[in-house]
């Protein structure tokens, strides 16, 4: 017979226990310790769903870190099952402490650790900073919602003292001179140091004897935590915005209804600030067809015919290339058939990204991209490749940096997908990351997961008059979050006008994530 283990730390059930509904009356966690005193600890969390609790620690205003046995994501990362979260003094008695529902859980895929973002951010409540790496024989305070002795659901936090017996890659073997341990309940309870009053954050409850646990016969004691005192970077890789880098600004080109196309340079792309370089005059004519910026200066020109004396036919592809200092080179016609993005239908799907491949829906509904080489003057694809089927569902794509795509669908839903061209594979698929989009005739993008529309009514930011205006968008898929918006909370407005242009486009080179 082999011994049985230590018990992974899973949740407390928070509707049955032993055929009988639990109630809950103010208690204390871990089979011994103290209560957590209040106005300490405020960074202690509790997460119950429907079937049962667990703890955590707050580590951002936004974010906190728990078990994997707490909680688990989707597909789309949202919790399998609703969650929500409290911080500060919590005490379930009296309703006290900081409450909010979870939206979005990540696993980190080598331990026992997620973390789970907060649909509002804990403002006011202190988190908890990372230590540095746990020593063997040294005190970490392990605290938690967990049962008790006495108790199947606390209303406090308790806290105990527990010495550091070994340490390994990923984690902390702990035990208490009085034998207490950790319980069911908390899971993903922090273990933390007390360094000059201030806690510092080293490990996450895991598995454990119970030993002195309600309802637990184990006469055994201690347990594992796993260890966070190294995931920093990751931490921060999940909760910190992803940084954006415009250094010459946003180069924005519209082809305007008598075929004139016109360079505007948007200096503040980065923020959406309202500063503009202003073009004196046009740079070309005869631009009637779609528009389309590319990489390093290229402008794709889907060609409308002009009549006679215009040698190529509808549908032409013809392929430019501008630069500030020599002004227009190329001009050759690199490809033909293109017609069908000349029409209404089409017209808003396809697009260029920071890497110069076309990505179009054709009229299969198949996704397909076309990518130029510059050394070789010619296609690397000339028939193009499938990517995705599927995509008759989507009226609008807008490339937003290096196979990152966002894709709406007539009743304005917006939806971001990012596909690796190293590794052949989509590692984003129908991220739905916005509603409303259907009041854009037009969405562009200079890189860098920044979106524009034009086509909407607002307030212009120059004489605060009522019209058609130009709007700004900023996505940092990361931490799931959009940039602040404007006063109407439909992005941030930085122009007014921009609705007669047959097209706008932006370079897709202009920005790029520097993180």
């Amino acid at each position: 017979m082999h011994p049985r283990g230590r018990t992974r730390l899973t949740a407390l059930s928070v509707t049955l226990l032993a055929g009988g509904l639990l109630t809950v009356t103010p208690a204390e966690a871990l089979s011994g310790g103290t209560v957590v005193p209040t106005g300490t600890h405020p960074f202690l969390a509790r997460i119950a769903t429907p079937a049962k609790a667990c703890s955590g620690a707050l580590v951002d205003p936004s974010w906190i870190l728990t078990s994997a046995s707490c909680l688990t994501a989707t597909g789309s990362g949202a919790p399998s099952e609703a969650a929500t979260v409290a911080v500060g003094d919590v005490d379930l008695s009296t309703g006290a402490g900081f409450t909010t529902t979870l939206t979005k859980v990540v696993r980190r895929t080598d331990r026992d650790v997620v973390l789970a973002k907060l649909e509002k951010p804990a403002t006011g409540v202190s988190s908890i900073a990372l230590g540095s790496a746990p020593q063997a024989g040294e005190t970490l305070q392990v605290a938690g919602f967990g049962r008790t002795a006495t108790e199947w659901v606390p209303a406090r936090p308790r806290v105990a003292p527990f010495t550091v017996s070994g340490v390994s890659g990923s984690t902390v073997s702990v035990s208490s001179a009085d034998g207490t341990d950790a319980c069911k309940g908390d899971a993903g309870g922090p273990a933390f140091r007390l360094s000059g009053g201030t806690a510092q954050l080293v490990a996450l409850s895991s598995t454990s004897w119970q030993h002195g646990c309600l309802d637990v016969t184990e006469t055994r004691s201690g347990g594992t935590e796993t260890r966070v005192d190294d995931l920093g970077e990751w931490i921060r890789q999940q909760t910190v915005p992803t940084p954006v880098s415009c250094p010459s600004g946003a180069a924005i080109w519209t082809a305007r209804a008598d075929g004139s196309l016109w360079r505007y340079v948007h200096l503040r792309p980065v923020d959406g600030a309202v500063v503009w370089a202003q073009p004196r005059d046009a740079i070309g004519s005869g631009w009637t067809g779609r528009v389309l910026a590319g990489k390093g200066g290229v402008i794709w020109d889907i060609h409308r015919n002009s009549g006679a004396g215009d040698p190529y036919p509808n549908g032409s592809l013809k392929r430019w290339v501008y630069s500030t200092t020599s002004g227009w080179s190329g001009g050759g016609q690199v490809g033909s058939g293109w017609g069908r993005y000349l029409t209404a239908e089409y017209k808003n799907r396809i697009a260029v990204d920071e890497n110069n491949r076309i990505f179009m829906i054709d009229d299969q509904g198949q996704l397909k991209y076309y990518l130029w080489d510059d050394t070789t003057g010619w296609w690397v694809n000339g028939a193009g490749t499938v990517l995705d089927t599927g995509w008759s569902r989507f009226d609008s794509i807008t490339a937003a940096g290096d196979g990152v795509l966002y894709a709406r669908k007539p009743g304005g839903e917006l939806f971001r997908f990012k596909y690796d061209f190293a590794a052949s594979a989509w590692t984003q698929r129908d991220k739905a990351v916005g509603v409303g989009w259907q009041m854009f005739s037009e969405i562009f993008s200079p890189g860098g997961d920044i979106l524009y529309g034009r086509g909407s009514t607002g307030t212009s930011p120059f004489d605060g008059r009522t019209g058609p205006v130009l709007r700004w968008y900023r996505y940092t898929d990361n931490v799931d979050t959009w940039a602040p918006s404007g006063p109407d909370h439909m992005g941030v407005t930085i122009g007014s006008g921009w609705n007669t242009e047959i097209h706008v486009t932006a370079a897709p080179d202009s920005c790029r994530l520097s993180g």
